[in-house]
């Protein structure tokens, strides 16, 4: 199979805003990265400006979004980050943040999207690497249930079920492309429950969060800004969005499987990647032996 390169930047680009659950003010720089280097977060507010790498292994926490940490460097939240990368074919930058949160922007990834298409791709040497596994992967822990099978594509059906009279089930498929992830899940926002909003301040959280990059499902009604809902299903497409920031952590960016979902969240994503990354390895294993 004749695989596409690697690509990075060709041209560096700002973008400046607030956190969402720091609510920091922050400015993220991205510029281009060597083939092969990955995804990196630099803390430039820090002494000697710390590297994080955008991999499992640096994962710390997974409350209400996903941060990574090196020694004394965090940075939070940074799935919508992760998925514009991956939704774009971006596969090496070094991303620069002067805060320990990007920007949050209008709560969807597709302003990184539009910023990284904006300042365009660079194919490099090598090509970009699958992401297969040799059968079928499961994970589950609660209500939460996850499922991956070998495919030729990528793909994903995720299912959301709340206790709620306005979304108690909602469902979404997505086969993966570029201009689809474009289309379909890039614009999808983040969103809480309004009875939520109290309890996540008074623990820290959302500090930074309004209805100009958060929608609030009310008891009776969708608070949101004069935009309205940009899906009927917004909520479901933002969680896809969300799993392929976090799925980004494996660091290779091109995933040939089916995945099924239900009841998505953060530290469920992180940990199902880590069961798909163990068993694209053990594949690899497999592969080298008969090769040699």
């Amino acid at each position: 199979m004749n695989l596409p390169p690697q690509m990075t930047l060709k041209s560096e680009f700002s973008l400046q805003g607030i956190g969402l659950h720091t609510g920091n003010r922050s400015q993220i720089i991205f510029r281009p990265a060597p083939a092969n280097a990955g995804l990196r977060f630099h803390r430039t507010d820090l002494p000697g400006s710390p590297m994080v790498p955008a991999r499992l292994d640096f994962v710390i926490t997974t409350v209400r979004g996903t941060n990574l940490g090196l020694g004394e460097a965090r940075v939070h939240t940074v799935e919508h980050v992760l998925s514009a990368c991956t939704g774009t074919g971006l596969d090496n930058a070094d991303i620069f943040v002067d805060a320990n949160e990007p920007p949050i922007l209008d709560g969807s990834a597709r302003p990184f999207a539009d910023a990284i298409l904006a300042a365009g791709l660079l194919p490099q040497p090598g090509a970009k690497r699958w992401q297969r596994i040799p059968g079928e992967v499961t994970y589950s822990d609660g209500a939460a249930r996850y499922r991956a099978t070998p495919a030729e594509d990528f793909a994903i059906t995720a299912t959301l079920i709340h206790d709620h009279p306005l979304m108690p089930r909602m469902s979404q498929s997505f086969r993966f492309s570029p201009e689809a992830y474009l289309r379909e899940v890039a614009p999808a926002r983040t969103f809480c429950f309004e009875h939520e909003v109290a309890f996540l301040r008074a623990q820290g959280l959302a500090q930074g969060g309004s209805l100009d990059n958060a929608i609030v499902i009310g008891k009776d009604k969708f608070h949101t800004n004069s935009e309205g809902l940009r899906f009927p299903d917004e909520f479901v497409r933002h969680k896809m969005l969300d799993l392929i920031g976090d799925l980004t952590l494996i660091g290779r960016p091109l995933f040939g499987m089916h995945i099924e979902a239900e009841c998505l969240g953060h530290a469920h994503n992180v940990e199902f990647a880590k069961r798909i990354a163990a068993a694209a390895k053990t594949l690899r294993r497999k592969t080298a032996v008969l090769e040699n």
